[in-house]
């Protein structure tokens, strides 16, 4: 710990707005992170500004600094690059005042809550861009963690390479379940420890806006939420599929095999923009329109917290997501979970509750039959599945604390 009261923290590589995933972890590092370290003071370096600035946090003090893409790559970089040659012959660093490396030189530590990164098959752009987001901090001598998340496998070009540059250097990496760290271990790191997601330390809110709770049903009427995702709505029509009619087809496979209202819910959203990896807003408008004809579908199309959202899915009775976080807030809530996703990274986390066999690839949209029968499964074994979420939670929340002593080590280091 340092002599000061107060412990600046710099979050990068997650935003409040969008990808609500993200602020799940970011809510969860602001409310929890000074019950280990005690006073904080967080700066949100974020690639909305703007937009974050309507979502912040009140637990702790919290300053959002405007981190875009472009200017990290061609501001915030080669200045931390200059830093890093005069610390190598002792200068001061007094006259960095870039917005971005001034916040990271204010903070004891730098932490890192990408939900993924330095992994095969994203592309050179997004591997290029966790490098250089990582290795900011490190070039500016600023203690850097990289909490909870999936990373690798390390098989390309340039990804092993960046990544056996920039990881090493780390105070300290969280692998987020056994198949990142198997990816790790085969670059033989040695700072590297299991831990689960920062998002199952996230309280769910105690209530929703009103604006919801009138669309949703009645409180003794058990439903279905479906989140779709507009990343897998991209990696589905690569291969020559129509993403809106497939999830509008499973909805209406639900409605006719359970008989339950189903609520589709955006995990990522931004207001007012169109379609994108961090939007879902669009998508789930196409398939609410696509079900137009029956009452029984009901759309949330609204800016909510990541909290709220948690709220949706603790009072469902079964959840079918292709969003990572989505996925985790249904296992938060001991809420039977079937998951249609596209990496590694799902099966990691279900596989610590037993339930592996709830994680789909995407392609199983086109013959939704075996995603309605995993429903149908579900509903029929909610009990004894919950009972089994519920056993396995106690141990998964303890290694998500680690995340939180893990920082803590590298404000005292």
């Amino acid at each position: 710990m340092t002599a000061r009261s107060t412990t600046r923290v710099a979050l990068i590589g997650a935003a409040l707005s969008a990808n609500k995933g993200a602020a799940a972890m970011v809510e969860t590092v602001v409310a929890r992170l000074p019950e280990v370290v005690g006073s904080c003071e967080f700066s949100l370096l974020t690639t909305y500004p703007e937009d974050d600035k309507s979502h912040l946090p009140t637990s702790s003090p919290i300053h959002v600094v405007g981190l875009e893409p472009l200017r990290l790559a061609i501001v915030e970089f080669p200045v931390a690059i200059l830093a890093f040659i005069a610390r190598s012959i002792h200068l001061p660093l007094g006259w960095v005042h870039s917005r971005g490396c001034r916040a990271m030189l204010n903070s004891d530590v730098v932490v890192d809550v990408a939900g993924i990164s330095f992994a095969d098959g994203r592309g050179v752009p997004i591997t290029v861009y966790n490098a250089i987001m990582t290795g900011v901090p490190l070039l500016l001598g600023v203690p850097t963690v990289k909490a909870a998340q999936a990373m690798g496998s390390f098989n390309s070009q340039p990804n092993k390479f960046l990544a056996k540059l920039v990881l090493p250097r780390l105070a300290a990496i969280c692998a987020r379940g056994a198949r990142t760290r198997q990816h790790l271990d085969s670059l033989h790191l040695r700072n590297v420890t299991d831990v689960a997601d920062l998002a199952f330390s996230l309280e769910e809110s105690a209530t929703l806006p009103a604006s919801v709770a009138a669309k949703m049903p009645s409180q003794d009427q058990p439903f279905i939420v479906v989140m779709p995702s507009a990343v897998v709505r991209g990696l589905f029509e690569a291969n020559g599929g129509d993403y809106v009619s497939a999830v509008a087809a499973l909805v209406g496979s639900l409605r006719a095999e359970t008989q339950r209202p189903v609520v589709v819910v955006p995990h990522s959203y931004r207001k007012g923009q169109g379609e994108g990896r961090m939007n879902d807003g669009p998508v789930c408008r196409e398939v609410v329109a696509a079900c137009s004809g029956d009452s029984g579908v009901i759309g949330i199309d609204e800016d909510l917290s990541a909290g709220e959202l948690r709220r949706i899915v603790a009072l469902s009775e079964v959840m079918v997501t292709s969003r990572f976080h989505a996925m985790i807030s249904g296992l938060a809530t001991s809420t039977p979970t079937v998951v249609v996703g596209w990496s590694h990274k799902y099966k990691e986390v279900l596989d610590d509750f037993g339930l592996a066999e709830f994680g789909m690839d995407s392609a199983e949209l086109s013959h939704p039959e075996s995603i309605v029968a995993k429903v149908k499964f579900a509903i029929e074994n909610r009990q004894d599945l919950s009972a089994q979420i519920s056993k396995a939670l106690p141990a998964v929340r303890a290694k998500s604390a680690k995340n939180f002593d893990i920082i803590a080590q590298a404000v005292g280091a």
